[in-house]
């Protein structure tokens, strides 16, 4: 009986609120009822929604380890040749578009006397938008359109959030450090650098505009290929990042201090990320490979044999392509023609993929008959990779050219190894 009682007591505040509290109102109570509203029955969805995905996305997404990783899954949506995410995050964009609709306050609050000097309430009257939680439905809404693939959309939506809630400090900085990150995804890297210049990294109050700041300065300087200035950046994002992001930011580290030649630094960032708990295998597999690569130590043995017991594992007959490969590299670092062309047969004959695993040992193969001029024998190592790889590939203008002309010489090689050899055999005895 007390409880019927109490509900019929709910029910009857409730009655009496909801009838004071219509959107064509503007009270402090219309305010915090629909702000709560708001919260609570449409962005709620939209946020756990969005939350489960993007973890999905971080989580699952294989990257391509033959090339610079992203720095986050979504920025593979512009990228047509790049392996794309699965995750959908239209249902976080029409929740966020729902409570836009049918819980914005336009309508300004009634004066009040006595107020028309004060200047903080003449601000408070100039604002488009009185329920104070409905900026937050914006952000997701166009958060969820970036992580879409649709980066002018979001940048749009960021740029509208960054002038319509400027009561708002921190939002603004957000809204502006996410349409910063838009504009490095679809490479308007100017755009994106003018942003950034104008907000002051000493004005950054809390860790979420912190963390988006060095990512966006991170993501421009490694897309504008300035690797110097890109390592402390990626630093400072690595140590705000969590799981999988964190352990795809030190990959990609590894790879940046690759290209700097810093190659004790990018053994040390590989290392870690086989260190990293909850790293997939697949990851774990390939950072050690990249240590391979980029290994100083005067004597290679230990490392050629651990890569050798790799390849006895069961688990790696399909990485067998990438094992001999990284041998190969490093008996090719140490001036060991023989063994490196010994090797990186070996990858090829056992490449299960026929991907562009099997296609940088062809190339690197090819390269090395390439400089012994033994030309009708690089000639099928480059024939045969160029349909492997994307025309994006590294230098791949001069690779198909260098083929092209391969095709051509190869019959003229051909045929001057076997003139040589029938004079050879006409001198003998």
């Amino acid at each position: 009986m007390k409880w019927i009682k109490l509900i019929a007591g709910v029910c009857v505040v409730l009655s009496g609120m909801m009838s004071g509290c219509s959107l064509k109102k503007n009270t402090a109570m219309s305010r915090n009822y629909t702000a709560f509203i708001t919260r609570y029955n449409i962005y709620f969805n939209g946020d756990e929604h969005y939350k489960e995905n993007l973890k999905d996305m971080e989580d699952k997404y294989q990257d391509d380890f033959t090339r610079m990783l992203y720095m986050h899954p979504a920025e593979a949506r512009n990228d047509e040749k790049a392996p794309q995410p699965s995750q959908d995050f239209k249902r976080s964009i029409e929740k966020g578009q729902k409570a836009i609709q049918l819980r914005s306050i336009k309508k300004r609050p009634a004066r009040k006397s006595g107020k028309g000097n004060d200047p903080e309430y003449k601000k408070w009257l100039k604002r488009e938008e009185y329920n104070p939680f409905l900026h937050n439905a914006w952000m997701m809404m166009a958060r969820s359109q970036y992580l879409n693939g649709d980066f002018l959309g979001a940048a749009s939506t960021f740029f509208y959030i960054s002038k319509h809630f400027w009561w708002l400090p921190n939002t603004v900085t957000e809204a502006k450090l996410w349409q910063a990150r838009c504009y490095c995804a679809i490479d308007w890297l100017f755009e994106a650098e003018s942003i950034l210049v104008r907000i002051p990294e000493k004005d950054l109050t809390d860790n979420t505009l912190r963390e988006l700041y060095y990512f966006s300065y991170a993501d421009l300087y490694l897309r504008s290929k300035d690797y110097e200035a890109t390592v402390p950046m990626l630093l400072k994002t690595i140590d705000y990042a969590k799981g999988a992001q964190k352990t795809r930011l030190t990959f990609l580290l590894g790879q940046v201090y690759m290209q700097l030649g810093r190659n004790k630094e990018a053994y040390d960032a590989f290392k870690s990320v086989g260190g990293m708990s909850g790293t997939n295998y697949r990851t774990r597999f390939n950072a050690r490979i990249k240590q391979s690569e980029v290994f100083q130590g005067d004597d290679i043995k230990s490392e050629v044999n651990a890569l050798q017991r790799l390849a006895k594992f069961g688990t790696n007959k399909e990485f067998l392509d990438q094992i001999y490969y990284a041998i190969g590299n490093l008996y090719l670092s140490r001036g060991d023609t023989v063994q490196a062309v010994t090797e990186y047969k070996k990858a090829i004959s056992l490449s299960t993929r026929n991907g562009i695993d099997k296609a940088m040992a062809q190339l690197t193969l090819g390269g090395v008959y390439y400089d012994l001029h033994e030309y009708d024998k690089a000639q099928p190592c480059y024939a045969e990779a160029i349909p492997l790889i994307p025309d994006n590939y590294p230098d791949y203008t001069k690779l198909k050219q260098r083929s092209d002309v391969l095709d051509e010489m190869a019959v003229y090689s051909q045929n001057v190894a076997l003139q040589d050899s029938l004079l050879r055999l006409s001198l003998m005895t």
